[in-house]
Formats: C-alpha cells, structure tokens, sequence
C-alpha cells in the first residue's frame, strides 16, 4: 500500500474517533450521549469573602445558539476607604471541554468614598462571547465533511454547562 493513501485513512479514522469521543457516541450509528439541548443556560454565583471581604454576586445566563451571555453583577466594599473590583468569568462546559468565556468588570468604591457608592451593580451582554467554542465547532464539522459527512455539529449540542468564578480586577 502507498504510504501517502495510507496516512490519509489513518488521518480519516483519528478524526473520526475524536469527533465520536467529543459526542459521546459509543458506538457507529449511536446516538451522542447527554448531548446539549438547552437554548438558555443560567448560572448565580455568590462570594463574601472574595479579596479579602468583598461581597460578590452574578447571574449569568448564556445562549450557545447565539453565543451570547449576558452578566449581572453586584459587588460590595464593607471597607471605608478602599474600592471592590471584581471579574466575573463565564466557563462554557462540553462533555470532556471546557471553554473561556467573556469576562465582566464590576467595581463598588470604599464606603466614605462620595465618588460612587459602596454598592454597584452593572449589566452587560457580550455578543460572540466563546470563540474557542466556535472554532471547536468549526473543527468538528471540517473533519465531517473531510468523511463525506453532513455538517452536524453546532454549540447548542456542544454545550453540556456553565460556570463563573470571580478574580481580582485590582
């Protein structure tokens, strides 16, 4: 056999494996296991010790269809001089893949500071929000076609999950 002829069908069959472990199937024919159905994911988190004692509150919702997220955050300085800055990160779950997401700034100033108030709370909706997402997806209906398979794959039946945590935005 020509080692070129031979490459490809390994090269056909790697992918064809990784596209069948990344959507659960166990078997030819099978249908995905747990595959994402939702159109809306939404996701509170609550701190009150982030950064030493700042008070931290968000509810994301996400869209995979759109791959849109929208934030709420709240954020509270108990100090009298000093500000909370918060970012909260959205984390897109797959199966066995996790993907960054947008990230939201919120800040509320120290409690004597007349410039803002000790409590703040902004929303936001970022638009194209998981890129790495998208080229997943992307990669995933390349290698179908590459098969001679339909283009399937899209982030609704990626996305199993959603995440935030917070981090310092100092």
């Amino acid at each position: 056999m020509n080692a070129a002829p031979a490459r490809t069908i390994r090269a056909a069959a790697t992918a064809f494996t990784m596209l069948a472990a990344s959507l659960g199937v166990v078997a030819v024919g099978a249908t995905p296991a747990a595959a994402g159905t939702q159109d809306m994911y939404t996701v509170t988190k609550y701190s009150n010790t982030f950064n030493g004692g700042c008070e931290a509150q968000a509810t994301v919702y996400y869209w995979p269809g759109t791959d849109t997220a929208s934030f709420t955050t709240r954020v509270t300085s108990p100090y009298l001089f000093a500000a909370c800055r918060v970012n909260t990160h959205l984390f897109v779950r797959g199966k066995s893949t996790q993907w960054t997401s947008a990230t939201h700034y919120t800040m509320a100033c120290g409690i004597t500071d007349t410039s803002c108030a000790s409590t703040q709370t902004t929303t936001a909706t970022y638009n194209g929000a998981t890129p790495s997402l998208t080229a997943y997806v992307d990669s995933v209906n390349d290698a179908l076609e590459a098969m001679g398979m339909p283009r399937s794959m899209n982030r609704k039946t990626a996305v199993e999950s959603i995440a935030i945590e917070f981090s310092n935005a100092g």
